[in-house]
């Protein structure tokens, strides 16, 4: 009889607890373009490789000068690990010479292998071997590598990238040694994932040093995103004012899938 009391009080305190916990509203949910590690319209790539055996695709538009450019990116993950390995290209060159217009396809592709060495807290290390093949001409090739730190806090996101690259076939038109420094900072704006970014790059190469400054947008959908850019480049020179859009897209996770049998 006593047990019966006892069980009946012990229901009536934990119900409302029941009540409100279920009551209560979900963690916050991740960034519509939570997927989406890209190169993208800014100066730096993204760290974190995509996720693994997903495959992410770019294609935009840039306009520099007289010059109408479209690039386009590849991106395949291995099935393990934090590896991917990207393909970068113009699909369409576009340039005027004199009011005489002359379209065709890019003259290299570039190859970048991104390799997560370090991830603890905010804090993400990338390694990435690269390399590049001029199509037309006699100019060889490039080779080299890339070190991009990252870190995160609330919503603020600061990443850089350092790059060396050496020419193999050295000519006018493919110097022996470039560095490149890359900066840009990201503020999230929303919890969809809008976000603006602003940076900063420094180039040496072949005895003259360049730099260039950037803005621009993020605005994104599922599993992708929209990035809007303007660059005003060789600000110690002639400046020049670039203009990028780009749309990327993560299609998921292609490679590794489970066979329907497991």
């Amino acid at each position: 009889m006593i047990c019966l009391p006892a069980i009946c009080l012990c229901g009536v305190i934990c119900l409302p607890a029941a009540v409100i916990a279920q009551s209560q509203p979900a963690t916050t949910s991740q960034p519509l373009n939570g997927t989406v590690s890209d190169f993208g319209t800014s100066f730096i790539f993204s760290p974190p490789p995509v996720c693994p055996g997903c495959v992410e695709t770019e294609l935009g538009l840039l306009s520099l000068s007289d010059g109408r450019y479209l690039p386009a990116v590849a991106t395949v993950a291995l099935p393990k690990g934090h590896t991917d390995v990207s393909v970068l290209l113009n699909v369409l060159d576009s340039e005027s010479a004199q009011n005489d217009r002359v379209t065709h396809f890019g003259n290299r592709l570039d190859f970048v292998v991104r390799q997560q060495v370090a991830a603890k807290g905010g804090f993400v290390m990338t390694l990435a071997p690269r390399g590049t093949i001029f199509i037309r001409g006699g100019d060889g090739g490039r080779a080299g590598a890339t070190a991009a730190p990252q870190y995160s806090w609330g919503k603020n996101l600061a990443v850089m990238n350092i790059t060396w690259t050496g020419g193999v076939g050295v000519s006018s038109g493919n110097p022996r040694n470039d560095y490149l420094t890359s900066f840009d900072y990201y503020r999230l704006l929303d919890q969809r994932g809008t976000s603006f970014f602003a940076g900063a790059q420094q180039e040496y190469t072949a005895g003259s040093q360049s730099a260039d400054i950037e803005q621009g947008l993020v605005i994104p959908f599922r599993n992708g995103q929209v990035e809007l850019a303007t660059e005003q480049l060789d600000l110690n020179a002639n400046i020049q004012v670039q203009f990028q859009a780009r749309v990327i897209v993560n299609w998921g996770k292609v490679f590794g899938r489970r066979s329907l049998g497991n």
